[in-house]
């Protein structure tokens, strides 16, 4: 009896340790055995603690001064529990002290709270810059607040390598129209999504609008008779209010979410707070979690079994709980706003003189189109573009459109754009990309500055996918050009901006096809050159051979590198034959249409 009681013990250890070791080694095989079948899941799941606990067991029972089996297994088993309980308490008692020690009641005002003089909101869990953002503008925008101190990333570690400013302080002040542009919020409109006046009364496409009107009333004012400008920060001891948000997240064993505001005489006025946090369970056990991203399961791993402990609603959002709580006055949310913005846009334009404070709400126009322009703003857009006097729209004109909807109404105004002495190398390129994606033949009357860019290393070098376009000209024009243009490319250096020049040269030649054949001989010794300065990768090499193909070139006098395989040779030609086939069948369905 007892050899056979000491053996099931051993069979058991063996079994559930293996089963332990699988479920520890491959934690994703518990996933797979509950998608499956669940009790494999769940037997997997339970594998590890089981195995721990027999494993004490059977060692607590070798050194129990008990003769009877079954009592000493009994007996063992209960200690075993007994040790699983004993070893989590320290560690569970040093945590419930750490979570009780952040508890704090909840305080509400009577009324809604006035806000005056200078308010300094802390953020110490943010990273970045301290933007003036929506809830420093709802702020400053109080008829008696002075001015809004903003600190952040005092909990955070500071980036490596960046130096960042830990507090700014913003001033909302009187000026002339004519006076020089001063800052600009960081997305004002984003009040619309956390202040329950607001959220509430506009649904749908409503709030779409609502955010752009507000964006473009702070426009309208930030370069009428306002300008929002540095001041001076006031430290804790000075600041007249302290607002004090707190966002800090360790997915999935902690959640701390709370908002105070206190006055200068340190009287906490409100307080808010969500808190979960997870803390050692009372008995040793191995938990299992799952984490998932992108609409499945990323990964799987096993814990330290744990319990959650939590105050406060979950649904708790601070700033909106801030905003619920202070008295704010209401923006302007009529839409008649953006029809405002528009007519001033157009009269700043239209004025040679005007100031460079109303020019910029040209680039604020531009900055609330977020792909949603229609045919009617084109020409609006466009004379913008093409305005040498609006500087600085890279990121305004970002969203504008998308590169299958670009519409050829920008033919010449992105031209003029990139020709600009100020235009940045970056957005260069990025218009001579939307440029490429005109149909065919929209640059056969090409204007002055598109004959610039074409001819103009400066500019050609950085607006690379421009020179696809030669392929609109009659051949004996575009192949000089193009030929001067390759020769340039090899020429430099830095290859992501020889890349965007070649890329550009090569798609011209794709679509000449047989017209610029007298360009093969160069593309062959330039593919072959080691290193080759036309390509790097082999998807770069299989275009280049389809640029070949194209103008005509045959099978047999295709570039391939030495030492390649008949069968890979085999398989290349195969796969560019394909990728011919593809492009000519899409070039006759556009022609078609």
């Amino acid at each position: 009896m007892c050899v056979v009681a000491i053996l099931r013990m051993k069979y058991a250890l063996i079994i559930t340790g293996l089963l332990a070791g699988l479920a520890m080694a491959a934690p994703m095989s518990v996933v797979f055995g509950y998608l499956f079948l669940i009790i494999p899941g769940l037997v997997l799941t339970a594998a590890p603690t089981v195995f721990v606990y027999l494993a004490a067991t059977a060692l607590i029972r070798r050194v129990l001064p008990i003769t009877s089996v079954v009592a000493s297994t009994v007996v063992a088993f209960g200690l075993a529990l007994l040790l699983g309980w004993a070893v989590m308490q320290p560690f569970r008692s040093s945590a419930l002290r750490g979570y009780h020690a952040q508890q704090a009641p909840d305080v509400a005002p009577d009324e809604l709270i006035h806000l005056d003089g200078d308010v300094r909101v802390e953020f110490p869990d943010r990273r970045g810059d301290p933007e003036c953002d929506y809830l420093c503008t709802a702020l400053l925008d109080s008829a008696d607040v002075n001015s809004v101190t903003v600190r952040v990333g005092d909990d955070v570690q500071p980036t490596p390598n960046r130096k960042t400013v830990p507090t700014n302080a913003y001033q909302l002040v009187d000026a002339d129209p004519t006076d020089p542009v001063g800052l600009f919020p960081n997305k004002p409109g984003q009040l619309i999504h956390e202040y329950p006046p607001l959220t509430k009364a506009h649904v749908g496409r409503e709030v779409i609008v609502a955010r752009k009107v507000i964006e473009a009333d702070w426009a309208l004012r930030l370069c009428g008779n306002e300008r929002l400008r540095l001041a001076d920060p006031v430290d804790a001891a000075t600041a007249d209010w302290i607002i004090r948000v707190q966002k800090k997240r360790r997915y999935p064993t902690y959640d701390f979410r709370e908002v105070t505001v206190a006055d200068s005489n340190g009287t906490v006025r409100l307080r808010k707070r969500f808190h979960k946090q997870s803390v050692p369970a009372p008995m040793f056990y191995f938990g299992f979690h799952v984490s998932c991203g992108a609409g499945t399961i990323s990964s799987a791993s096993f814990h330290i079994g744990r319990q959650t402990l939590q105050t406060g609603p979950i649904s708790l959002r601070p700033e909106t709980e801030l905003l619920s709580a202070v008295r704010l006055a209401l923006p302007r949310t009529d839409p008649q706003v953006l029809d405002t913005l528009r007519e001033e846009v157009i009269q700043a334009l239209d004025d040679p003189d005007a100031p460079l404070a109303r020019l910029e709400l040209a680039k604020r126009y531009l900055g609330l189109l977020f792909f949603d322009s229609v045919p009617t703003d084109h020409a609006l857009i466009a004379k913008i573009v093409a305005d040498d006097r609006v500087t600085g729209i890279d990121d305004s004109i970002r969203d504008v459109f998308s590169e299958k909807k670009f519409p050829v109404a920008m033919r010449d105004a992105y031209a003029k754009r990139i020709v600009m002495d100020h235009t940045s190398a970056e957005l260069r390129h990025r218009l001579a990309k939307f440029l490429a994606t005109l149909p065919p033949g929209t640059f056969d009357q090409p204007s002055v500055e598109h004959r610039k860019i074409w001819n103009t290393p400066e500019l050609y070098s950085q607006a690379g996918p421009f020179m696809a376009t030669l392929a609109d000209l009659d051949p004996a024009v575009a192949m000089p050009t193009l030929n001067s243009a390759l020769d340039h490319a090899v020429t430099l250096d830095d290859y992501r901006q020889r890349r965007g020049l070649v890329d550009g040269i090569r798609e011209a030649l794709i679509r000449m096809g047989p017209d610029g054949v007298e360009a093969a001989p160069k593309i062959r010794e330039l593919f072959l050159r080691r290193p080759s300065p036309i390509m790097r990768t082999s998807k770069e090499a299989d275009q280049w051979r389809l640029a070949l193909a194209r103008m005509g070139v045959p099978e047999s006098d295709m570039p391939f590198f030495p030492g390649q395989s008949d069968q890979s040779i085999k398989r290349i030609r195969s796969r560019v034959a394909d990728r011919l086939k593809r492009y000519e069948e899409d070039q006759k369905g556009r022609n078609e249409s």
